[in-house]
């Protein structure tokens, strides 16, 4: 069982560039991201997120450059 968790763990990490780390955040805000994007795990949620806060950056850059 121990072993097979690694291999669930180390194929994620061979699909894509996962890094993984630990987050505390409030939890009323987690729980509103999670009913904003729709999502039911926190990881997906939170890489939403980052990609879209990163995209209205680039926007904003573009826009005023």
């Amino acid at each position: 069982m121990k072993g097979e968790n690694f291999k669930r763990a180390e194929n994620m990490n061979t699909k894509k560039n996962i890094l993984r780390f630990t987050v505390s955040m409030d939890k009323d805000l987690l729980d509103e991201l999670l009913r904003i994007t729709g999502q039911k795990k926190k990881s997906r949620a939170v890489n939403i997120a980052c990609k879209e806060f990163i995209k209205q950056n680039q926007k904003r850059i573009f826009i005023f450059s």
